[in-house]
């Protein structure tokens, strides 16, 4: 595995119970030039918290940029 590969590895910087929680995580990272993938997006928003929350994730070479901008933002 090559450098480029691992820095795809997506990484969970925070989890969040709710749909519009893990959208305004996710416009924040974006404003700042990090992609987002919410997993569990759709799943949440049918069968609520049992799927376990929403995951935010960015990949593994932004990872420390978006949980500085998290907690910067008082989010975790």
């Amino acid at each position: 595995m090559n450098n480029e590969e691992t820095n795809m590895d997506l990484v969970t910087v925070a989890v969040e119970n709710y749909p519009y929680q893990a959208s305004i995580l996710k416009a924040l990272l974006e404003e700042a030039g990090i992609k987002v993938f919410l997993q569990n997006e759709y799943m949440a928003q049918l069968y609520g918290n049992t799927v376990g929350g929403i995951a935010v994730q960015v990949s593994n070479a932004d990872a420390e940029k978006a949980r500085e901008l998290l907690i910067e933002n008082g989010h975790i």
